[in-house]
């Protein structure tokens, strides 16, 4: 392209065309301004989206840190929390298959079966990210895990807290309405015991739904224990594509 403009301008000169050889030189000036103005605009807005990119995968990654700091509460940290609730439900089969007396320690895991919760997922960044366009994110490869945790993950998770509160709400609560009662101690600590143990002992269709109620429960400590390897893995890729 270079050299096919010098044999223009050669062309002029020595057709002495003085004229048409400064309007030409001219227009070959505003050509070359307006290529650097495009090669301006382009690298400005490459910039602009870069740093758009830049702003919403950190907010991807607070959002993350804060998913994972509930999935630990909802797992490990909260009082009845989900393994403690699994332990208590295999603590009162136990009892009731084995005949064991009563004791007032029960009456904390009979407390802690109807103990599930649900996780707060935060995901305003990948709204955001959503609303901009996915395709903000250069990295096919990261984009797609980005998709995948925020759609088909969160849905599964969800899925399987719901699977709980279903089963409690079919067959669990009717137990607590009619066979078991919560009371207060002098410490306003709050305790559920059952109205009458031994009766209860000899309830097949109740320890029968206690292990129905521990799969479906195991199963959403497994599903959370996922995802949160999931989360815990995005946040590390998504740190690394940004100091890379």
């Amino acid at each position: 392209m270079i050299a096919f403009f010098r044999h223009i301008r050669k062309s002029l000169l020595m057709g002495n065309n003085t004229s048409k050889y400064f309007k030409y030189a001219i227009g070959e000036i505003v050509l070359v301004v307006i290529g650097i103005l495009i090669a301006l605009s382009i690298n400005n807005w490459n910039e602009t989206k870069k740093e758009k990119e830049r702003q919403v995968l950190t907010e991807i990654i607070s959002d993350l840190e804060h998913t994972l700091l509930d999935l630990d509460r909802v797992i490990n940290k909260r009082t009845n929390n989900l393994n403690r609730t699994i332990n208590s439900i295999k603590t009162i089969i136990d009892v009731l298959e084995t005949n064991k007396p009563y004791h007032d320690s029960l009456a904390y895991h009979f407390r802690a079966v109807n103990a599930y919760d649900d996780i707060d997922f935060k995901t305003s960044g990948y709204q955001s990210l959503v609303s901009i366009g996915t395709d903000l994110v250069e990295n096919p490869k990261l984009r797609s895990a980005i998709g995948k945790f925020h759609t088909s993950s969160i849905d599964n998770t969800k899925g399987s807290f719901q699977e709980v509160h279903l089963d409690f709400y079919s067959y669990m609560i009717e137990y607590y309405r009619k066979k078991i009662t919560t009371v207060f101690g002098e410490n306003s600590s709050e305790k559920i015991e059952p109205n009458d143990f031994e009766t209860l002992k000899k309830d097949k269709e109740y320890v029968q739904s206690l292990k129905a109620f521990l799969s479906v429960n195991t199963g959403y400590l497994d599903t959370l224990n996922k995802v949160k390897d999931e989360a815990e893995q995005l946040k590390v890729d998504i740190k690394n594509y940004l100091t890379n």
